[in-house]
Formats: structure tokens, C-alpha cells, sequence
């Protein structure tokens, strides 16, 4: 959907009252008439599109990942402890972005932690992951650039946009997080086994299952 600039002329107790109700909703002026006037004439909007992803990611990962913070028509967090020394926190997140009037989910994966050891165990996890999905051919040369800083970014223009569904990208950013999760379990839990890559290269099929190449 694309937006432009309107003038109306509206009683000033009505704008009073939709200011009230926006800071209660953590929303603006804007947003929140655009909504009423679409719920009223039966559309819906991305931003409202967004907010029932992210109610339903909460739903659906509820049982495996405790959410920290939700912000309304735009991210979620979930937090987790590492079976590893010292049980560091791990922080989950998906971003949606606008880009030209298209929405798309953006994960973002990280660590406070400054241990170095930890940071380079990390950096290895999150190289191999990068690895599978370029093998199966889901990302190409430029997507080495969100791997740095001992975070892993992951953009899904295409598999993550709005404009696919509300329930299609649920499930396919549901099981991408269940994916990245149980392996980063596994690769804490399996470091030094030898067939560790491909034990994770399985469990990326068995998720996602083999997505076909980009044409």
C-alpha cells in the first residue's frame, strides 16, 4: 500500500481523543486514523498485518522462547540461556522494515557477552549457518556482509514480506527461528564432534525442508 499526505478538518475534541487513544496504544495520530478507516471500510493495513505476525510468533514460539519485548506493528524479542559456561543470554528479534513501501521480517541474533571465547564461538556458528544457506542457494554474495560483529542479520525480502500473508510468513519465520535455535543448541552442545556440520546441515532440511534454487 502506498501513502500520501491528506488535509482534513476535524473537531478538535475528536483529534484530542484520537491523541489519548494513540499514546495508549504506543502509536501515533496518523496510524491510528488509518487503521480505524480501514477496519471501517474492510481493509487492512501492513502495519496491522504486522502486529498479527508478531501476536501469532509469540503464540507460536511461546513454548520454547520467553518474549522480553514486543513493540506494536514493528518487532519482537525473545531471550534465552545457553547451555554453555556461565549460561550467557542470547537475544532473538525480527525487525520489520520498510523498503519502498514494502514491509519484510529482518532477524537479528546476538549476545551481550564480552568473553572472546564465547564471541569467536559465535562468529563459527553463525559462519556455518551462512554456509548451509548458500549451498542450498538461498543467499548470495551480499549477505556476508550481516554476519559481523559477532551478530548474525538475516534479511527475508522475499520469504519474509507482508504482502505474502499473514499466515505464510508466520509459519516460515516460525520454523526459521526453531531452526536457528536448535542449532545453535547444537552446536553448543556438539562443538567437538566430527560430524557436527553435517548434524546441523540436516537439521536446517528438516525444518525448512530444500529450497529450491533462485531462478
Amino acid at each position: 500500500m502506498k501513502k500520501s499526505v491528506y488535509s482534513l478538518m476535524l473537531f478538535d475534541e475528536i483529534v484530542e481523543k484520537i491523541d489519548q487513544l494513540a499514546y495508549e496504544n504506543n502509536t501515533n495520530r496518523s496510524q491510528l486514523i488509518n487503521d480505524i478507516l480501514a477496519e471501517k471500510i474492510g481493509l487492512e493495513t501492513p502495519e496491522q498485518q504486522v502486529q498479527k505476525i508478531l501476536e501469532q510468533l509469540d503464540q507460536n514460539l511461546s513454548d520454547t522462547l520467553s518474549v522480553s519485548q514486543i513493540n506494536k506493528n514493528s518487532s519482537i524479542q525473545f531471550g534465552k540461556s545457553l547451555k554453555y559456561k556461565y549460561r550467557p543470554k542470547v537475544r532473538y528479534s525480527y525487525e520489520f522494515v520498510n523498503d519502498n513501501g514494502q514491509k519484510y521480517a529482518v532477524l537479528k541474533v546476538s549476545s551481550r557477552t564480552k568473553s572472546e571465547d564465547l564471541n569467536e564461538h559465535f562468529d563459527q556458528f553463525f559462519q556455518k549457518i551462512c554456509n548451509i544457506e548458500r549451498k542450498n542457494n538461498e543467499v548470495d554474495d551480499k549477505d556476508s556482509e550481516h554476519l559481523t560483529n559477532h551478530k548474525f542479520i538475516r534479511e527475508f525480502k522475499e520469504n519474509g514480506a507482508v504482502q505474502n500473508g499473514v499466515s505464510t510468513v508466520t509459519n516460515f519465520l516460525t520454523e526459521y527461528l526453531r531452526m536457528i535455535d536448535s542449532a545453535m543448541n547444537l552446536y553448543f552442545e556438539s562443538n567437538e564432534d566430527e560430524n557436527l556440520d553435517q548434524e546441523l546441515e540436516e537439521l536446517y532440511g528438516q525444518f525448512l525442508g530444500n529450497p529450491r534454487p533462485k531462478k
